[in-house]
């Protein structure tokens, strides 16, 4: 399942739970009070959500089963996916460690939560907050009506891009809420554009503050004969060039050219391949070699083929400056992703040698 998808409809509903009851243009500051008193009101919830994604010819759906208790317990259930290797997953955190169990692997990566990860509730009502002043900036938001769903009355919320380079949404598309007039929570999201995509969201059932989420739930019983993997083991080992180059089990490419500015700044290595990423205020690239993927990886946006290095790759863009560029030679796969342009990601791969 793309996780850039998964991030933009859970950004949406954040924003929607935070714009209904400030009608008539809200400021920053009542967003952020807005976003503290919902956190602060709810300690724990249990729901159960429908995604169903068709883009580039690939068609997801994802049900999933999710409990949540302050201060960052956390378990989702993959009840249904279209996607064999997804389903039956599970991931599990009782605030200080987590579990996430791949069935198709049969697999337990456990790991620690520190205070800096996602689940930090502090950490996330920061990180919502810059969504939220963004999303304000650089999209027009409409309450187009109220409508029923699924039985409930809801408001109807359209939010579209304005032309903004740091928009959210990517030119062309339009995301639509529907709000529990009640609860305040959504019921259903839709994101449709030209370059994405559709994406549709609903919440099947869903309790606040329920009393019966036991601590029981946030344990994770490792299932008999799965592999444990430590997280530590799965992160990129940081390493310099030469250290890379007598490392891979192929010959690694460097590019001899980059966009004005931007400099080498990590060498990693991870399982069999080797990241180089490459940083500037403007431009933001990883060249990745030696990748094993699968199409689940591979970002959503427009697609096309280009000529690259005597063969053809696949290059993807999303129209708000990023780039995803694809190919194999001499059979290992080479990615180009980042902040670059079409233009420049296709000189620097030209350039690798």
């Amino acid at each position: 399942m793309n996780r850039r998808w998964l991030f933009a409809l859970a950004m949406l509903v954040g924003i929607s739970l935070l714009l209904v009851g400030c009608q008539g243009g809200p400021t920053s500051e009542e967003i952020v009070a807005k976003l503290r008193e919902v956190e602060a009101s709810t300690d724990a919830a249990h729901a159960e959500l429908e995604i169903n994604i068709d883009a580039q010819g690939r068609s997801e759906h994802l049900k999933i089963e999710v409990w949540e208790k302050k201060p960052n317990k956390f378990r989702a259930e993959v009840l249904e996916a279209s996607d064999a290797e997804v389903l039956g997953g599970v991931t599990v955190a009782d605030g200080d460690q987590v579990w996430i169990y791949q069935p198709s692997k049969n697999e337990v990566l456990v790991g620690e939560v520190g205070p800096d990860e996602p689940s930090s509730a502090r950490d996330a009502i920061r990180y919502v907050d810059e969504i939220v002043q963004r999303a304000l900036d650089t999209s027009q938001i409409e309450l187009a009506g109220e409508e029923e769903v699924a039985g409930k009355a809801t408001y109807k919320l359209v939010l579209t891009p304005t032309q903004d380079e740091e928009a959210i949404l990517p030119p062309g598309s339009t995301a639509t809420l529907w709000v529990d007039q009640e609860s305040w929570v959504v019921l259903q999201a839709h994101l449709q554009g030209d370059v994405l995509g559709e994406g549709l969201m609903t919440v099947l059932s869903f309790e606040l503050n329920p009393e019966n989420l036991a601590d029981s739930l946030f344990q994770f019983e490792v299932p008999e004969g799965a592999q444990v993997v430590d997280m530590e083991d799965k992160r990129p080992t940081p390493v310099t060039l030469d250290e890379a180059r007598s490392q891979a089990g192929f010959a690694l490419l460097v590019p001899s050219y980059v966009p004005e500015g931007v400099t080498l700044v990590d060498v990693l290595t991870m399982d069999e391949a080797v990241i180089l990423h490459y940083d500037h205020s403007d431009t933001s690239f990883t060249i990745i070699q030696g990748w094993s993927h699968t199409d689940g990886d591979v970002p959503l946006g427009q697609k096309s083929e280009v000529a690259v290095r005597g063969g053809t790759a696949d290059l993807i863009t999303d129209g708000l400056g990023n780039s995803f560029l694809i190919w194999t030679e001499n059979d290992v796969t080479i990615v180009i992703a980042g902040h670059i342009s079409q233009e420049e990601v296709l000189k620097v791969a030209e350039s690798l040698e």
